[in-house]
């Protein structure tokens, strides 16, 4: 009965526009959620899988929940409630951001793809942190909060805006997700050149030494690739990256390589293979103690395979759950502890 309820909202979910479609998925969980029924949703099979031990960090399951699906922290509880062992919330800016002109996600059922051009629409990171300590104490899963430069800062600026987040949210996360991979923020990639990308780890790997004096507390600190990048450049941001005590990657963001005659970034089933081999590129370059987490054109129980089995420590959904619901999580959930 619960499934055929989950495949009755996902059909009736397809035919509002995809954001509202989204919002309104995330609002009704919530009342779910309040009316304690969250329960009958979650998979009830143990499927025995012991925790993992990453940078000593201890993650239930090996399945998360990518950012952009909860950008304000205001559901990872909730997500956390239906069984995702980690979960990443923003990307979050120092200041509100209202994002680019509606409409800005677009939904190709037949490609089982999602084409978005939001641009950090979100609270900004004074209202994101209030909902962060209300919220984090019903959550026991691993909180991850991706951070990202402001529509209007200057590439030359960027860095100070990294550095005020990681005032605001160190001792609250489990990891930072440091985000210049993004296609919707202008000028936002020109972070990843060789030119802009030492001076800016510098200044973050500087800042972390500051806050775990302050804190006593070793947050990881991982930068999300882009699946565009050109193989030298990628390279170059492995090693610059890991000699600035960074502690792994996030692989990958949406590609602006697509078919679709409008700008922005793309996720889902035709970003999956470009997202596998760029993995395997960042496992060949990346050192062994680096944590790789595999993003992007994550659609199915085979894809959370391949991406396992290419040395990803941890995998995370997002178009393939909108698509599929929690259905695909269980599945997940089972193949990762296989």
């Amino acid at each position: 009965m619960i499934k055929l309820i989950e495949d009755l909202f996902l059909v009736f979910t397809r035919l509002l526009p995809p954001e509202l479609s989204k919002n309104f998925t995330l609002k009704l969980l919530k009342v779910i959620y309040n009316l304690n029924l969250i329960g009958l949703f979650k998979s009830r099979k143990n499927f025995g899988e012991s925790e993992i031990i990453l940078n000593s960090l201890s993650f239930k399951n090996r399945i998360g929940i990518a950012g952009g699906l909860d950008k304000n922290a205001e559901y990872f509880h909730i997500l956390n409630s239906l069984g995702f062992g980690f979960v990443e919330v923003g990307t979050i800016t120092l200041k509100p951001q209202s994002g680019n002109p509606k409409p800005r996600i677009f939904r190709y059922v037949k490609d089982k793809t999602l084409l978005n051009s939001l641009g950090f629409n979100n609270v900004g990171s004074v209202k994101a942190l209030k909902n962060i300590k209300k919220f984090k104490p019903k959550f026991d899963g691993v909180l991850g909060i991706s951070i990202g430069k402001s529509k209007n800062t200057k590439t030359k600026n960027a860095w100070q805006d990294y550095l005020h987040l990681m005032d605001y949210f160190y001792l609250e996360a489990d990891y930072l997700a440091i985000n210049i991979s993004s296609p919707n923020t202008e000028n936002l990639r020109e972070l990843s050149s060789q030119e802009n990308l030492e001076f800016l780890l510098e200044k973050i790997s500087q800042k972390k030494v500051q806050l775990i004096d302050m804190y006593k507390k070793n947050t990881p600190i991982f930068v999300k690739l882009s699946p565009d990048e050109k193989e030298e450049n990628l390279k170059n941001l492995i090693e610059v990256s890991e000699k600035n005590s960074i502690d792994g990657f996030i692989c990958c963001n949406t590609t602006t390589d697509h078919i679709y005659p409008i700008a922005g970034g793309m996720s889902g089933a035709m970003l999956s293979k470009k997202a596998e081999n760029m993995q395997k590129k960042v496992a060949e370059f990346k050192q062994e103690k680096s944590i790789l987490i595999a993003s992007g054109g994550v659609m199915n129980a085979s894809d959370v395979k391949e991406r396992l089995i290419n040395s990803a420590d941890l995998v995370q959904l997002y178009t393939g759950y909108i698509y599929q619901g929690n259905s695909l999580l269980k599945k997940a959930l089972k193949i990762s502890s296989s």
